[in-house]
């Protein structure tokens, strides 16, 4: 990491400082334990607290927006085979994530504030059309596992090598590319192993 890297990523953890939820963290065997609820579950939930890991599958809830939020414990959170084309805006408000999963949508970009969820371990974006992931995905400082198979990236931003002591695992399979990109993306995180299938013959 350079000095302009190690700058950016320091002076973007302290303005973001002021954003971190006040809820309970567990670690991932605690929260592995704890009940998954489905959204249909939680309009009659009276004590939100116990809260902390929520499946969405098929169809995206109408009072997602006004309901997401009020789950301060909420750290697992998976948005899958919704049709998505975005992430929805108050997920990025949920500072305490560190599971964020929204396999099998039609995203197409991942926005900056995807560096909010500084509590963040593993990032699950499969069977999507992702092309690029933004420089703040450097501010995810303790994520450990990115599942990026089935998207359209073929680069990852210079920024992302302030990962290189914690991030262990990218899966970059079903993705077309050259040995050359694949060299490139592994000389930006030597000591993270990458999941890659057979190189093309092509200068992607």
């Amino acid at each position: 990491m350079n000095n302009i890297q190690r700058n950016f990523l320091i002076a973007v953890l302290l303005t973001m400082c002021s954003i971190y939820a006040k809820g309970q963290i567990l670690d991932s065997a605690a929260l592995s334990r704890q009940p998954l609820f489905i959204w249909e579950q939680l309009d009659t939930l009276a004590n939100k607290e116990v809260v902390y890991r929520i499946k969405i599958k098929r169809k995206m809830p109408a009072n997602f927006d006004s309901l997401i939020s009020t789950f301060p414990n909420l750290q697992d959170l998976t948005l899958q085979g919704l049709r998505l084309k975005n992430i929805p805006q108050q997920v990025f408000q949920l500072s305490n994530l560190t599971v964020l999963n929204a396999e099998n949508n039609k995203i197409e970009e991942i926005p900056s504030e995807i560096g909010n969820l500084i509590h963040l371990e593993r990032l699950i974006l499969n069977r999507n059309y992702i092309s690029f992931l933004p420089k703040e995905i450097a501010l995810l400082q303790n994520l450990t596992y990115l599942d990026m198979w089935s998207n359209n990236i073929i680069e990852l931003p210079d920024e992302i090598s302030a990962l290189t002591e914690t991030l262990k695992i990218i899966d970059m399979r079903v993705i077309l590319m050259s040995d050359e990109r694949k060299i490139m993306m592994q000389a930006l995180l030597p000591k993270t192993e990458f999941l890659f299938s057979k190189s093309c013959n092509c200068k992607m």
